[in-house]
């Protein structure tokens, strides 16, 4: 079955509003019984730590190696990321409190116009703000007078991604782990009331190396270790929290499914956007409805196919069940589906991926650092 949380389960969406709550419960944008729930106390400061790819089960699987992060397992809390389970979707769903049907944000790329536009950098005129409709919780803070930071590299200050999930905080611009601890520790020390530290490579060495590989164990090791210091660093009254975006599976070249070699799949086909682990499949005009039954009957036990009918179940109400097509397609175990006709070598070649609804990408931890 794939791993959804149940009704009113804590979910990524909840964890900026508990830590906004910890702040005050009154400030727009709090969720204080959150808070409550995660056990967050109150502070003057928060810092809010986002770890890319470091989902709950390959992070248990390696506390050994992480001797920090292991000290705050009973500080922890595990909850579901949103579907999919990518970047874009849940960056900007921990931003904005908001599933990926209200805020477009759908999965790493998306089919229009016959091509695909990457949802981190966008496409030349599309405007992100635009794109992405809800407010995020930084901007309905600023309006409050509540000031906020993002630490990230300084090439992301403009990207599609900040513009759609970050806009409202100030981008603070730093490269190595080294430099963001002190970007981030400057900006509580100046009185910067929600900082928000983000770290990329422990996602990058999954997607190189996979995320079973010792490559992948030394980048935890790596950033546990710069964690200490993080750690030892912060002012009084400051609330530190981590958690992920989501998590990953190992794929291999055996495992993937290549449409410019089944053209039972690839008939009617318009095209498709998403990633390997979850597909928007469009269907050219009058094809969808048998689009949507071969790719249920080939597929059969190896993905789960929602229809428009049900994708607001998984994506949540809005307008991004528009955005999908015709079917949404889930891989199971550690599948994916590709198309190397206009897919990159490098692309296909991942080792690590992500996007569907298993445990190992859906469960990701909450952590009490401070």
């Amino acid at each position: 079955m794939p791993d959804l949380p149940p009704q009113g389960a804590l979910r990524l969406t909840d964890v900026l509003g508990a830590c906004v709550a910890a702040l005050d419960p009154d400030l727009p944008g709090a969720r204080d019984a959150a808070r409550e729930a995660l056990a967050i106390e109150p502070a003057e400061q928060v810092l809010v730590l986002l770890v890319d790819g470091l989902g709950w089960v390959p992070l248990e699987a390696r506390l050994g190696h992480a001797p920090v992060l292991r000290a705050h397992r009973e500080a922890t809390t595990v909850v579901h990321t949103v579907a999919p389970s990518t970047t874009a979707a849940a960056i900007t769903a921990f931003a904005t409190g908001r599933l990926p049907g209200a805020t477009r944000m759908v999965g790493y790329s998306v089919f229009a116009e016959g091509g695909t536009m990457n949802l981190l950098a966008f496409a030349e005129g599309v405007d992100p703000v635009l794109w992405q409709p809800c407010d995020t919780i930084f901007e309905v803070l600023a309006r409050a007078g509540v000031t906020s930071a993002v630490v990230s590299p300084s090439a992301f200050a403009g990207s599609g991604l900040t513009r759609a999930a970050l806009r409202g905080a100030r981008h603070v611009g730093a490269t190595g782990w080294e430099q963001r601890i002190r970007a981030a520790l400057h900006e509580l020390r100046a009185g910067t009331r929600v900082v928000y530290l983000y770290w990329s490579d422990i996602d990058h060495t999954g997607h190189h190396h996979g995320v079973g590989s010792e490559e992948w164990t030394a980048a935890l090791e790596e950033f546990d270790a710069g964690l200490r210091l993080l750690l030892a660093g912060l002012p009084r009254g400051v609330r530190a929290v981590l958690t992920a975006d989501h998590g990953m599976v190992d794929t291999s070249p055996d495992q993937l499914i290549d449409l410019a070699e089944h053209p039972e799949l690839d008939e009617g086909l318009a095209g498709i956007g998403g990633e390997a682990r979850c597909v928007h499949v469009h269907a050219r005009e009058g094809a969808a409805a048998g689009v949507l039954e071969r790719w249920r009957d080939v597929l059969a036990e190896r993905a789960w196919v929602w229809g428009p009918e049900d994708m607001a179940d998984v994506l949540g109400e809005g307008p991004g069940s528009a955005v999908v097509g015709d079917a949404l397609v889930f891989m199971r175990g550690h599948r994916g589906i590709v198309d190397s006709r206009v897919q990159s070598a490098g692309s296909i070649s991942q080792v690590g991926i992500h996007g569907s609804l298993t445990s190992d990408e859906m469960l990701v931890p909450v952590m009490r650092l401070a």
